[in-house]
């Protein structure tokens, strides 16, 4: 029947598009087909409504009575589900660690909880203070992995980024048992989050798999005693007025590994130190 439509169409001389339209068809339904069955394969109670965003098909559903939206490409792959959650229905680690940490005094405006194929669950939580808005990244125990500055429309930023074999493998044998939890692609870069021993650090890889560094926040009173000693003469010679700000950074490289420590004026004023090991000053 939609041959002979298709037919009876042309010979009204409506080609083109129509001609498009009945060869697309098919193909969508069986798409949608594949869809609808990926979805209720992990969520068998839920009655999705389906909408699509760039190359991606979204269903919209509730969640355990939230709302809820699961990512899935053209070929029905699953890679997140995103659900909005209340503030009470955090991990009480979450909560706390939010509580206790410099933004605990801030408005919060939402929370989303996400689940992506291969990593560890994340919480974001969209702070704000006046003009300012943060997006402040927890996982189930409360360890902070990240803060970044909030956008119009964080959802397509939360996809994971399939990484190369290189970097799985550097993972694999660098940081054994550790969790990964955020991934992203950027200024010709792999960067990967991952929690390892119950500290989030940040693994930057190049374009071929190549490790670059690793960094984590440490607490200024474990800075070995040479570096603490080449902060204060940088500081009392180069820097009067200046104090450390937020926690120095341990920096792991191939070429070996330095602390960076940021200084900071009362103007708002800053600079970066980065002080090896045995406390020269890395230029």
């Amino acid at each position: 029947m939609k041959l002979r439509l298709c037919f009876f169409m042309l010979a009204l001389g409506i080609c083109g598009a129509v001609v498009q339209g009945c060869d697309d068809n098919d193909d969508n339904l069986d798409v949608l087909d594949k869809l609808q069955a990926a979805f209720s394969q992990k969520y068998p109670e839920a009655s999705p409504k389906w909408k699509t965003r760039s190359n991606y098909y979204i269903a919209d559903f509730q969640n355990q009575n939230y709302a809820a939206e699961a990512w899935f490409t053209s070929d029905a792959v699953w890679l997140m589900t995103e659900t909005d959650l209340p503030h009470a229905s955090l991990p009480e680690a979450v909560k706390n660690a939010f509580k206790n940490s410099e933004y605990g005094q801030w408005s919060l405006d939402d929370v989303d909880m996400l689940v992506r194929e291969g990593m560890e669950p994340v919480y974001v939580l969209e702070v704000e203070q006046g003009p300012r808005e943060m997006d402040l990244y927890y996982n189930a125990e409360g360890i902070l992995i990240k803060v970044v500055e909030d956008s119009e429309d964080d959802s397509e930023d939360y996809l994971p980024i399939e990484l190369p074999e290189e970097v799985k493998n550097f993972l694999q044998e660098k940081y054994a048992a550790s969790k990964i939890v955020e991934t992203d692609q950027e200024h010709g870069q792999f960067e990967v989050d991952i929690i390892h021993d119950g500290v989030a650090k940040e693994v930057l890889f190049d374009n071929s798999g190549n490790w670059l560094s690793s960094s984590w926040e440490i607490s200024l009173d474990t800075l070995p005693e040479v570096v603490k000693t080449a902060i204060r003469q940088e500081i009392n010679d180069k820097y009067v007025g200046y104090e450390t700000d937020d926690e120095p950074e341990l920096v792991e490289t191939p070429d070996g590994n330095y602390y960076r420590i940021e200084l900071e004026a009362e103007d708002d004023r800053e600079v970066i130190l980065k002080i090896r090991e045995d406390g020269s000053l890395l230029q």
